[in-house]
């Protein structure tokens, strides 16, 4: 009897002790996710086991004590998950780096005139940001930025795209193209009226001015050679012609870098015969960039071609002056 009693106490106490153990045994927690690096907008899932745990928190919330929940965090996060017994605790965390989600691109374009006679031509313009190709229909591949005169043949929509990492944005300006009216229906020659006989005097007037290398500045003799083209401008009927200057460069260097140079030529050009008396809403501006460059080495101005022959501002005339015989 004292044998059975021996025995049952015996197994009583390692029962206790065991339970003592348990009941004292320290939680454990792991935490997994399933991308520590990820772009605003995207998921991360994040998975956690526990053993010996009476409550388990993720992020200060209380969750079962195995799972997994999904999340979109829009900046970096720390996820801290936290096992709980009595007063006894244990945690694990993970941190989930999260980039910006890049900005989309916006483009816009616009034509200086929208309507036009056959044969005549017009200037787009577009800009564009956060993009890191541009394309126009008819026109391919352009910089981000920039100025096109284009004489369509008919009434066409140019639409413009802008593809950046953010995404890709569209827009569109109409070009209408009428027909001319003809010699019937057309008013009698004015003294503002176009004349191609006004407009070779003007080739002969206003003369081609060029450039050093990277520079937009004039040099002296770009000063004289305009200073000889606005007395001209400046007398009687020419006071009335409208014209364009088109700034041109070299093929060296990156297209975006020459539209903008070219269009710092045009406009030195257009500022000097400003200064001369030549009314600014008499000029339209535009670069070409490289686009017409067709040299392949160093030489002068009057040598095509030549890098130095590209660097110029060509002058266009464009409509007025008093019509003569030819």
């Amino acid at each position: 009897m004292e044998r059975k009693y021996s025995r049952l106490t015996a197994i009583i106490f390692t029962a206790s002790i065991l339970i003592a153990v348990v009941g004292c045994a320290k939680p454990k927690v792991t935490l997994r996710v399933s991308r520590d690096t990820l772009q605003q907008g995207e998921e991360v899932r994040v998975t956690r086991n526990s053993k010996d745990a009476k409550k388990v928190t993720l992020n200060g919330n209380p969750v079962d004590k195995d799972g997994a929940q999904v999340f979109t965090p829009d900046t970096t996060t720390t996820y801290l998950a936290v096992a709980i017994r009595g007063k006894k605790l244990a945690q694990d965390s993970k941190v989930v780096a999260v980039t910006p989600k890049p900005e989309r691109p916006t483009i816009r374009i616009s034509a200086d005139q929208a309507a036009i006679t056959r044969g005549q031509s017009t200037t787009l313009r577009w800009t564009s940001n956060n993009a890191d190709r541009v394309t126009i229909s008819e026109l391919g591949t352009v910089p981000s930025s920039g100025s096109r005169v284009v004489s369509p043949a008919q009434s066409t929509t140019y639409d413009a795209t802008a593809v950046g990492p953010g995404g890709s944005e569209k827009a569109s300006a109409r070009v209408t193209v009428t027909e001319d009216a003809g010699p019937i229906d057309r008013p009698r020659m004015t003294n503002t009226g176009p004349n191609p006989t006004i407009a070779a005097i003007f080739n002969q007037m206003v003369r081609t001015i060029y450039f050093e290398l990277d520079k937009a500045e004039l040099t002296p003799e770009s000063r004289d050679t305009l200073r000889r083209g606005a007395q001209w401008l400046t007398q009687g009927s020419n006071r009335s012609i409208a014209f364009r200057i088109e700034g041109n460069c070299d093929p060296r260097g990156t297209e975006e870098y020459n539209i903008g140079l070219g269009e710092r030529r045009a406009q030195s050009a257009k500022e000097y015969l400003g200064t001369l008396g030549v009314e600014a809403a008499r000029v339209q501006t535009v670069s070409y960039g490289k686009e017409r460059a067709a040299g392949t080495r160093e030489g002068t101005p009057n040598q095509a071609p030549s890098w130095a022959h590209d660097r110029r501002d060509d002058f266009i005339y464009v409509s007025g002056g008093a019509p003569r015989n030819p």
